[in-house]
Protein backbone atom coordinates (compact mmCIF):
# COMPACT_ATOMS: atom_id res chain seq x y z
CA UNK A 1 0.00 0.00 0.00
CA UNK A 2 1.61 3.26 -1.07
CA UNK A 3 2.36 5.75 1.66
CA UNK A 4 0.28 8.85 1.63
CA UNK A 5 2.31 11.92 1.04
CA UNK A 6 2.31 14.43 3.83
CA UNK A 7 0.82 17.70 2.78
CA UNK A 8 3.12 20.66 2.99
CA UNK A 9 2.24 22.87 5.91
CA UNK A 10 2.26 26.53 5.07
CA UNK A 11 2.57 28.79 8.08
CA UNK A 12 1.06 32.16 7.57
CA UNK A 13 3.07 35.13 8.76
CA UNK A 14 -0.05 36.17 10.66
CA UNK A 15 0.45 33.15 12.93
CA UNK A 16 3.67 34.55 14.36
CA UNK A 17 3.45 35.26 18.07
CA UNK A 18 4.90 38.46 19.43
CA UNK A 19 6.31 38.28 22.94
CA UNK A 20 7.09 41.63 24.59
CA UNK A 21 10.71 42.16 25.57
CA UNK A 22 9.92 42.52 29.27
CA UNK A 23 8.17 39.12 29.21
CA UNK A 24 11.24 37.59 27.54
CA UNK A 25 13.41 39.04 30.30
CA UNK A 26 11.15 37.58 32.99
CA UNK A 27 11.49 34.17 31.37
CA UNK A 28 15.26 34.41 30.98
CA UNK A 29 16.00 35.39 34.59
CA UNK A 30 14.36 32.13 35.71
CA UNK A 31 16.70 29.95 33.66
CA UNK A 32 19.83 28.17 34.83
CA UNK A 33 23.24 29.68 34.04
CA UNK A 34 24.12 26.78 31.75
CA UNK A 35 21.03 27.45 29.60
CA UNK A 36 21.66 31.19 29.48
CA UNK A 37 25.19 30.67 28.21
CA UNK A 38 23.76 28.69 25.30
CA UNK A 39 20.99 31.19 24.61
CA UNK A 40 23.52 33.96 24.02
CA UNK A 41 23.92 32.45 20.55
CA UNK A 42 20.24 33.02 19.67
CA UNK A 43 20.71 36.62 18.62
CA UNK A 44 22.81 39.71 19.20
CA UNK A 45 19.95 41.20 21.22
CA UNK A 46 19.82 38.22 23.55
CA UNK A 47 23.59 38.20 23.96
CA UNK A 48 23.62 41.90 24.88
CA UNK A 49 20.78 41.39 27.34
CA UNK A 50 22.28 38.33 29.04
CA UNK A 51 25.73 39.95 29.33
CA UNK A 52 24.41 43.18 30.88
CA UNK A 53 25.11 43.99 34.55
CA UNK A 54 21.42 44.73 35.12
CA UNK A 55 20.45 41.25 33.93
CA UNK A 56 23.18 39.67 36.09
CA UNK A 57 21.77 41.42 39.16
CA UNK A 58 18.16 40.45 38.42
CA UNK A 59 19.10 36.84 37.71
CA UNK A 60 21.09 36.61 40.95
CA UNK A 61 18.25 38.11 43.02
CA UNK A 62 15.85 35.54 41.56
CA UNK A 63 18.25 32.70 42.38
CA UNK A 64 18.52 33.93 45.96
CA UNK A 65 14.78 34.44 46.35
CA UNK A 66 14.06 30.97 44.96
CA UNK A 67 16.73 29.39 47.20
CA UNK A 68 18.37 27.74 44.18
CA UNK A 69 21.49 26.83 46.14
CA UNK A 70 24.45 24.79 44.99
CA UNK A 71 27.31 23.20 46.91
CA UNK A 72 30.85 23.67 45.60
CA UNK A 73 33.63 21.27 46.60
CA UNK A 74 37.15 21.27 45.21
CA UNK A 75 40.26 19.12 45.20
CA UNK A 76 43.26 21.00 46.57
CA UNK A 77 45.79 18.15 46.46
CA UNK A 78 47.54 19.47 43.34
CA UNK A 79 49.18 22.89 43.96
CA UNK A 80 49.20 23.71 40.24
CA UNK A 81 45.51 23.07 39.51
CA UNK A 82 42.07 22.90 41.08
CA UNK A 83 39.12 20.65 40.27
CA UNK A 84 35.60 21.69 41.26
CA UNK A 85 32.38 19.75 41.56
CA UNK A 86 29.01 21.49 41.84
CA UNK A 87 25.95 19.83 43.36
CA UNK A 88 22.47 21.32 42.98
CA UNK A 89 20.57 21.94 46.20
CA UNK A 90 16.82 22.47 46.20
CA UNK A 91 14.72 23.96 48.99
CA UNK A 92 14.46 20.58 50.71
CA UNK A 93 16.76 18.21 48.82
CA UNK A 94 20.14 17.80 47.16
CA UNK A 95 20.27 16.49 43.60
CA UNK A 96 23.10 14.13 42.79
CA UNK A 97 22.12 13.85 39.13
CA UNK A 98 22.75 17.45 38.14
CA UNK A 99 26.40 17.82 39.09
CA UNK A 100 29.24 19.17 37.03
CA UNK A 101 33.02 18.96 37.23
CA UNK A 102 35.36 21.82 36.27
CA UNK A 103 39.15 21.64 36.08
CA UNK A 104 41.18 24.84 36.21
CA UNK A 105 44.90 24.96 35.43
CA UNK A 106 46.32 27.49 37.86
CA UNK A 107 49.91 27.58 36.60
CA UNK A 108 51.42 27.28 33.12
CA UNK A 109 53.54 24.19 32.56
CA UNK A 110 56.70 26.31 32.71
CA UNK A 111 55.89 27.66 36.18
CA UNK A 112 58.54 26.73 38.76
CA UNK A 113 56.55 25.72 41.82
CA UNK A 114 58.24 25.34 45.22
CA UNK A 115 56.61 23.19 47.91
CA UNK A 116 58.83 24.94 50.43
CA UNK A 117 57.09 28.30 50.09
CA UNK A 118 53.54 27.11 49.43
CA UNK A 119 50.69 27.10 51.95
CA UNK A 120 48.44 25.02 49.69
CA UNK A 121 45.39 26.22 47.80
CA UNK A 122 42.52 27.60 49.86
CA UNK A 123 39.07 28.85 48.94
CA UNK A 124 37.04 31.75 50.33
CA UNK A 125 33.32 31.75 50.97
CA UNK A 126 31.15 32.68 48.00
CA UNK A 127 29.97 36.20 47.25
CA UNK A 128 27.27 36.48 44.55
CA UNK A 129 28.36 33.23 42.91
CA UNK A 130 32.06 34.15 42.90
CA UNK A 131 34.79 32.50 44.97
CA UNK A 132 38.46 33.23 45.41
CA UNK A 133 41.22 30.62 45.23
CA UNK A 134 44.50 31.62 46.81
CA UNK A 135 47.83 30.47 48.19
CA UNK A 136 51.23 32.10 48.71
CA UNK A 137 51.75 31.88 44.94
CA UNK A 138 48.43 32.90 43.43
CA UNK A 139 45.07 34.61 43.77
CA UNK A 140 42.19 33.90 41.38
CA UNK A 141 38.60 35.09 41.47
CA UNK A 142 36.43 32.44 39.81
CA UNK A 143 32.84 31.98 38.73
CA UNK A 144 32.44 28.17 38.80
CA UNK A 145 29.11 28.30 36.95
CA UNK A 146 30.41 30.17 33.88
CA UNK A 147 34.09 29.09 34.24
CA UNK A 148 35.15 32.73 34.09
CA UNK A 149 38.20 33.66 36.15
CA UNK A 150 40.51 36.59 36.78
CA UNK A 151 44.04 36.55 38.16
CA UNK A 152 44.87 39.03 40.92
CA UNK A 153 48.43 40.31 41.47
CA UNK A 154 50.46 39.16 44.46
CA UNK A 155 50.04 41.07 47.70
CA UNK A 156 52.82 42.04 50.09
CA UNK A 157 51.23 39.74 52.67
CA UNK A 158 51.72 36.74 50.36
CA UNK A 159 55.32 37.75 49.64
CA UNK A 160 55.94 38.07 53.37
CA UNK A 161 54.55 34.60 54.11
CA UNK A 162 56.75 33.10 51.36
CA UNK A 163 59.83 34.74 52.86
CA UNK A 164 58.95 33.40 56.31
CA UNK A 165 58.43 29.90 54.92
CA UNK A 166 61.85 30.00 53.25
CA UNK A 167 63.42 31.15 56.52
CA UNK A 168 61.74 28.34 58.47
CA UNK A 169 62.74 25.75 55.86
CA UNK A 170 66.38 26.74 56.33
CA UNK A 171 65.90 26.57 60.12
CA UNK A 172 64.44 23.07 59.93
CA UNK A 173 67.36 21.88 57.78
CA UNK A 174 69.69 23.28 60.44
CA UNK A 175 67.64 21.44 63.10
CA UNK A 176 66.39 24.69 64.55
CA UNK A 177 62.85 25.48 65.70
CA UNK A 178 60.71 27.18 63.00
CA UNK A 179 59.15 30.49 64.06
CA UNK A 180 56.06 30.77 61.88
CA UNK A 181 52.85 29.94 63.79
CA UNK A 182 49.85 30.27 61.48
CA UNK A 183 48.91 31.86 58.16
CA UNK A 184 46.27 34.55 57.58
CA UNK A 185 43.20 33.77 55.50
CA UNK A 186 41.87 35.98 52.72
CA UNK A 187 38.58 37.87 52.99
CA UNK A 188 36.25 38.40 50.00
CA UNK A 189 33.11 40.53 50.02
CA UNK A 190 31.07 43.32 48.45
CA UNK A 191 30.43 46.93 49.36
CA UNK A 192 26.63 47.07 49.75
CA UNK A 193 26.51 50.79 48.87
CA UNK A 194 28.52 50.85 45.63
CA UNK A 195 28.37 47.16 44.68
CA UNK A 196 32.18 47.00 44.41
CA UNK A 197 33.83 43.67 45.28
CA UNK A 198 36.96 43.69 47.42
CA UNK A 199 39.67 41.33 48.69
CA UNK A 200 41.19 41.94 52.12
CA UNK A 201 44.30 40.55 53.80
CA UNK A 202 44.49 41.13 57.56
CA UNK A 203 47.75 39.87 59.09
CA UNK A 204 48.76 39.65 62.73
CA UNK A 205 52.48 39.51 63.48
CA UNK A 206 51.77 37.63 66.73
CA UNK A 207 50.10 34.73 64.93
CA UNK A 208 52.37 34.91 61.89
CA UNK A 209 55.78 34.75 63.55
CA UNK A 210 55.22 34.99 67.31
CA UNK A 211 55.95 38.69 67.90
CA UNK A 212 55.36 39.74 71.51
CA UNK A 213 54.36 43.22 70.38
CA UNK A 214 51.58 42.58 67.90
CA UNK A 215 51.30 44.57 64.69
CA UNK A 216 48.21 44.20 62.49
CA UNK A 217 48.55 45.09 58.80
CA UNK A 218 45.77 45.30 56.22
CA UNK A 219 45.86 45.26 52.41
CA UNK A 220 42.82 45.79 50.18
CA UNK A 221 42.26 45.07 46.49
CA UNK A 222 39.24 46.85 45.00
CA UNK A 223 37.80 45.62 41.71
CA UNK A 224 36.63 49.11 40.73
CA UNK A 225 40.22 50.31 40.50
CA UNK A 226 42.05 50.60 37.20
CA UNK A 227 45.56 50.39 38.69
CA UNK A 228 45.25 46.66 39.56
CA UNK A 229 47.25 46.96 42.79
CA UNK A 230 46.83 46.38 46.51
CA UNK A 231 46.72 49.33 48.91
CA UNK A 232 47.16 49.66 52.69
CA UNK A 233 44.46 50.47 55.23
CA UNK A 234 45.22 51.49 58.82
CA UNK A 235 44.10 48.94 61.43
CA UNK A 236 42.88 50.71 64.56
CA UNK A 237 42.76 47.54 66.68
CA UNK A 238 46.00 46.47 68.43
CA UNK A 239 44.81 42.98 69.44
CA UNK A 240 45.98 40.05 67.27
CA UNK A 241 43.63 38.65 64.64
CA UNK A 242 43.09 34.89 64.90
CA UNK A 243 44.58 33.48 61.69
CA UNK A 244 43.24 29.93 61.61
CA UNK A 245 39.62 31.12 61.40
CA UNK A 246 38.60 32.56 57.99
CA UNK A 247 36.87 35.95 57.87
CA UNK A 248 33.14 35.99 57.19
CA UNK A 249 31.28 38.38 54.88
CA UNK A 250 27.91 39.65 56.11
CA UNK A 251 25.96 42.93 56.15
CA UNK A 252 28.47 44.71 53.90
CA UNK A 253 31.43 43.97 56.18
CA UNK A 254 34.12 41.36 56.72
CA UNK A 255 34.38 39.96 60.24
CA UNK A 256 37.34 38.42 62.09
CA UNK A 257 37.71 37.09 65.61
CA UNK A 258 40.44 38.76 67.65
CA UNK A 259 42.30 37.51 70.68
CA UNK A 260 42.21 40.25 73.30
CA UNK A 261 43.80 39.87 76.69
CA UNK A 262 40.66 38.73 78.55
CA UNK A 263 38.15 37.61 75.93
CA UNK A 264 37.49 36.81 72.28
CA UNK A 265 36.03 39.74 70.35
CA UNK A 266 34.87 40.40 66.79
CA UNK A 267 36.62 42.91 64.54
CA UNK A 268 34.56 44.18 61.59
CA UNK A 269 35.81 45.92 58.45
CA UNK A 270 33.21 48.06 56.67
CA UNK A 271 33.81 47.49 52.95
CA UNK A 272 32.33 50.90 52.08
CA UNK A 273 34.06 53.21 54.57
CA UNK A 274 37.10 50.89 54.90
CA UNK A 275 37.22 51.37 58.66
CA UNK A 276 37.52 48.87 61.51
CA UNK A 277 35.25 48.58 64.56
CA UNK A 278 35.12 46.15 67.48
CA UNK A 279 31.65 44.63 67.80
CA UNK A 280 29.33 44.03 70.74
CA UNK A 281 30.15 41.42 73.37
CA UNK A 282 30.07 37.88 71.98
CA UNK A 283 28.12 35.00 73.58
CA UNK A 284 31.28 32.91 73.17
CA UNK A 285 33.65 35.55 74.55
CA UNK A 286 35.16 33.26 77.19
CA UNK A 287 35.01 29.96 75.30
CA UNK A 288 38.03 27.99 74.14
CA UNK A 289 38.98 29.48 70.78
CA UNK A 290 39.24 26.09 69.05
CA UNK A 291 35.64 25.33 70.07
CA UNK A 292 34.34 28.38 68.19
CA UNK A 293 33.55 28.89 64.52
CA UNK A 294 32.01 31.75 62.54
CA UNK A 295 29.91 31.53 59.35
CA UNK A 296 26.72 32.75 57.67
CA UNK A 297 23.31 31.09 57.43
CA UNK A 298 20.52 32.63 55.34
CA UNK A 299 22.55 35.84 55.00
CA UNK A 300 22.92 36.21 58.78
CA UNK A 301 26.22 36.29 60.63
CA UNK A 302 26.47 33.29 62.97
CA UNK A 303 28.71 32.06 65.77
CA UNK A 304 28.84 28.49 66.98
CA UNK A 305 30.36 26.85 70.04
CA UNK A 306 31.07 23.17 70.60
CA UNK A 307 30.56 22.22 74.24
CA UNK A 308 30.32 18.56 75.19
CA UNK A 309 28.08 16.86 72.61
CA UNK A 310 26.01 19.96 71.88
CA UNK A 311 26.88 22.65 69.35
CA UNK A 312 24.97 25.89 69.89
CA UNK A 313 24.47 28.41 67.08
CA UNK A 314 23.88 32.12 67.66
CA UNK A 315 22.81 34.45 64.84
CA UNK A 316 23.34 38.20 64.83
CA UNK A 317 20.21 40.36 64.84
CA UNK A 318 21.11 43.40 62.76
CA UNK A 319 18.06 45.37 63.94
CA UNK A 320 18.79 45.42 67.67
CA UNK A 321 22.51 44.48 67.41
CA UNK A 322 22.19 41.40 69.63
CA UNK A 323 23.04 37.70 69.36
CA UNK A 324 20.08 35.29 69.34
CA UNK A 325 20.35 31.64 70.39
CA UNK A 326 18.90 30.11 67.21
CA UNK A 327 19.83 26.44 66.71
CA UNK A 328 21.31 23.47 68.49
CA UNK A 329 23.09 20.49 66.90
CA UNK A 330 23.51 17.28 68.89
CA UNK A 331 26.86 16.06 67.62
CA UNK A 332 26.68 13.11 69.98
CA UNK A 333 23.81 11.64 67.99
CA UNK A 334 25.92 11.77 64.83
CA UNK A 335 29.09 10.20 66.22
CA UNK A 336 27.97 6.71 65.18
CA UNK A 337 27.20 8.13 61.76
CA UNK A 338 30.29 10.25 61.32
CA UNK A 339 32.69 7.89 63.10
CA UNK A 340 34.76 10.85 64.26
CA UNK A 341 35.18 12.61 67.57
CA UNK A 342 34.95 16.31 66.86
CA UNK A 343 37.19 18.59 68.87
CA UNK A 344 35.81 21.81 67.43
CA UNK A 345 32.55 23.31 66.20
CA UNK A 346 31.31 22.14 62.79
CA UNK A 347 30.19 25.00 60.50
CA UNK A 348 27.08 23.92 58.53
CA UNK A 349 27.36 24.12 54.75
CA UNK A 350 23.79 25.40 54.49
CA UNK A 351 20.36 25.25 56.08
CA UNK A 352 17.50 23.79 54.02
CA UNK A 353 13.96 25.07 54.44
CA UNK A 354 12.71 21.84 56.06
CA UNK A 355 14.71 22.23 59.30
CA UNK A 356 17.71 20.26 58.07
CA UNK A 357 21.37 21.26 58.12
CA UNK A 358 23.75 20.07 55.44
CA UNK A 359 26.99 19.11 57.22
CA UNK A 360 30.33 17.79 56.04
CA UNK A 361 31.88 14.66 57.57
CA UNK A 362 35.56 15.26 58.36
CA UNK A 363 36.26 11.59 59.07
CA UNK A 364 37.92 9.15 56.67
CA UNK A 365 34.73 7.44 55.48
CA UNK A 366 33.67 7.89 51.85
CA UNK A 367 30.18 9.32 52.35
CA UNK A 368 30.90 12.93 53.15
CA UNK A 369 27.57 14.78 53.33
CA UNK A 370 25.18 14.55 56.28
CA UNK A 371 21.63 15.89 56.48
CA UNK A 372 20.80 16.64 60.11
CA UNK A 373 17.25 17.54 61.25
CA UNK A 374 17.74 19.70 64.33
CA UNK A 375 14.09 19.45 65.41
CA UNK A 376 13.87 15.64 65.23
CA UNK A 377 17.54 15.10 66.12
CA UNK A 378 17.85 12.69 63.20
CA UNK A 379 20.35 12.37 60.37
CA UNK A 380 21.08 10.68 57.07
CA UNK A 381 24.45 10.26 55.42
CA UNK A 382 25.11 10.03 51.70
CA UNK A 383 27.18 10.93 48.64
CA UNK A 384 30.70 9.67 48.13
CA UNK A 385 32.85 12.62 47.13
CA UNK A 386 36.60 12.26 46.42
CA UNK A 387 37.36 15.85 47.36
CA UNK A 388 39.08 17.03 50.50
CA UNK A 389 37.35 20.38 51.00
CA UNK A 390 34.21 20.55 53.16
CA UNK A 391 32.27 22.43 50.50
CA UNK A 392 30.66 25.86 50.42
CA UNK A 393 27.14 26.91 49.51
CA UNK A 394 26.64 29.41 46.71
CA UNK A 395 24.16 30.71 44.15
CA UNK A 396 25.12 30.12 40.54
CA UNK A 397 25.32 33.46 38.76
CA UNK A 398 26.58 35.26 35.66
CA UNK A 399 28.59 37.82 37.65
CA UNK A 400 32.08 38.76 36.43
CA UNK A 401 34.52 41.45 37.55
Amino acid sequence: MPKRKRDDVIISPSWEVYIPQDVVQEILIRLAVKSLLRFKAVSKTWRTEIESRTFHDRHLRHQQKSRNLSVLVFDDDNPASATFRTLSVGATSLSLENHSTYHLQLHPSTFKFSCVTSTGIQITESCDGLVCLYSTFLTYVINPATRWYRKVPESRCQARVKALLERDFIAIKARQVPQIKSFPELGFGKDNITGVYKLVWLCSSTYLNGDDQNNNTCEVFSFDSNNNTWYDVVVSCPDPVIHHMPPVHAHGSLHWLIDSLLETQMLSFDLHTETFTVGTKLPVAYSTIHHITMFTLNNRLCLSEYEGEIQTIWSFNQDNMTWDNTYSINLGSTFSCMEFEYLCAVPPITLLSDDRFLLYDFSYCEEKLVLYNYRLNSFSKFFKVPFSSPGISYYQSLVTL
